[in-house]
């Protein structure tokens, strides 16, 4: 078991994560949403919008209660669940949007491929069944994030 000592704070872990996410997707409004699961299939999610400034990348106005949120479930990802996964909303227009996904490793998001986004917006959890596409939504792989 490695000393605790070491390890970097997972809160610390998790807003650097955000900040990489808001990085990679770029000026306009999102929707991030963490989900995770127990081995004993516990679930939990959270969930913040952000709106980042064209202009002006280091501004972002976030609900601050969703980033906390959030946050803290990413971090606890390396601690407690399994199966994690964060997916972004990116909305273009009115009508459009962009949807990205990673898996959590060890409390980072690691980029899913576009594939894995799709199959995971478009089948039924209850069924397995494929359920259609979201009209106006581009499926896309997750952009590679920095290490913490």
């Amino acid at each position: 078991m490695p000393d605790p000592t070491f390890l970097p704070d997972p809160f610390e872990t998790a807003a650097q994560a955000f900040e990489a996410l808001l990085d990679a997707l770029g000026p306009g409004r999102h929707h991030l949403v963490c989900s995770a699961h127990t081995a004993l299939g516990s679930y939990a999610s959270a969930s913040a919008t952000v709106e980042c400034a064209p202009d002006d990348q280091d501004e972002a106005n976030a609900d601050y209660e969703g980033w906390l949120m959030f946050c803290h479930l990413l971090a606890q990802t390396s601690i407690a669940f399994r199966d994690a996964t964060v997916f972004t909303r990116t909305y273009t227009t009115d009508s459009t949007s962009v949807l990205r996904g990673w898996h959590v490793d060890n409390g980072w998001p690691q980029p899913m491929e576009a594939a894995d986004v799709f199959a995971a917006y478009c089948t039924d959890l209850a069924t397995g069944d494929p359920i259609p596409p979201e009209p106006g939504t581009d499926y896309q792989a997750g952009t590679p994030l920095p290490t913490a």
